[in-house]
């Protein structure tokens, strides 16, 4: 079916374009013709003065397995983005914990790490604006991060002698850089075996790196974050050695979980019905009420009915780049 897709995609860039020797529907004629793909790369999230940053390992295997690891570079921890037959997952392997999510992931909104999407964001828009050198072509996009996120700019390098991404830009809506991601190595028609998309066999292969002791946090802490939107204090708290309840309220009323989260010989598994997001290269759950993610062993969920899904993003981020307060 996702073949089916790009093929579609393709055809209708094709009309539009009226030649077949530019760079995108080369790009897009090759991804349609492949089976599957491998695609080695590093991923910077900026937040204010600061970013965070990441490597990333892409497979894919038609009509529609995806698995996305990411990697901390300042640590051992990963993350797995995961669909197969069963559904969509992201597992956390350091904790030994997994989340299934009702989710159309990736359909539902863009990613620059995975190929399709840049296919899907450059077939759908209308009016290309290309920027050439002697070796690059750049395509100017809009595209969208999340299902209910604003429409926003991205720009996507292609190396002419391969057709392929090398890297690509995405911008906020201030027309900030906000993620940054550069495809080291990208192989089409990689061969894959079905078992590569396995929930419990990704678990376990990811903890291998960890070691008999597995991955320790030692500065893990229950604490408040250091962004709140304007006008919003602190209502009150709980806190104990392990979990911690926070309430605030002002210009939005939102409420802040967190749980010191162990690791375990047995899998945990939870259900949640909503979209992947990525916080500064962590993968979350984000719900019609609430936002969950791990954090170096800290399960952080945030509450609210009308807070900005934007505003939520950046208290969550506040979490993974500063000290707490």
């Amino acid at each position: 079916m996702k073949k089916i897709i790009i093929l579609l995609l393709f055809m209708l860039l094709l009309v539009g374009c009226n030649k077949t020797d530019s760079v995108e529907v080369e790009f897009m004629e090759e991804l349609s013709d492949s089976k599957s793909y491998k695609v080695e790369g590093m991923m910077e999230t900026f937040y204010d003065n600061d970013r965070k940053q990441n490597d990333f390992v892409v497979y894919y295997k038609a009509p529609d397995l995806l698995k996305v690891t990411i990697k901390s570079l300042e640590n051992d921890d990963q993350q797995i983005i995961l669909k197969n037959k069963d559904g969509v997952y992201v597992l956390v392997p350091s904790v030994n914990k997994n989340f299934k999510i009702q989710s159309s992931w990736p359909e539902n909104a863009s990613y620059p790490y995975l190929l399709q999407s840049l296919a899907k964001d450059i077939a759908n828009e209308t009016n290309i604006v290309k920027t050439e050198t002697e070796s690059t072509v750049e395509i100017e996009t809009n595209t969208k991060m999340h299902t209910d996120a604003n429409i926003v700019k991205q720009k996507i390098i292609f190396n002419k002698d391969t057709a392929l991404p090398t890297e690509v830009k995405v911008y906020d809506e201030d027309g900030d850089l906000y993620i940054r991601c550069v495809f080291n190595n990208i192989e089409l028609d990689y061969n894959l075996s079905e078992n590569e998309f396995n929930v419990n066999d990704s678990l376990s292969y990811a903890r291998l790196e960890y070691g008999e002791d597995g991955l320790v946090f030692e500065n893990r802490s229950l604490k408040l974050p250091t962004y709140l939107p304007e006008n919003t204090t602190l209502e009150n708290q709980s806190v104990s050695n392990t979990r911690a309840v926070m309430k605030f309220k002002g210009g939005y009323g939102f409420t802040i979980i967190q749980e010191l989260v162990d690791d375990s010989e047995e899998v945990s598994s939870v259900e949640e019905e909503g979209n992947v997001v990525m916080v500064l290269g962590t993968a979350g759950v984000l719900t019609q009420h609430y936002l969950k993610f791990v954090f170096e062993g800290v399960e952080y969920t945030l509450a609210a009915q009308e807070i900005r899904l934007e505003e939520l993003m950046k208290v969550a981020a506040s979490y993974m780049l500063n000290e707490g307060k």
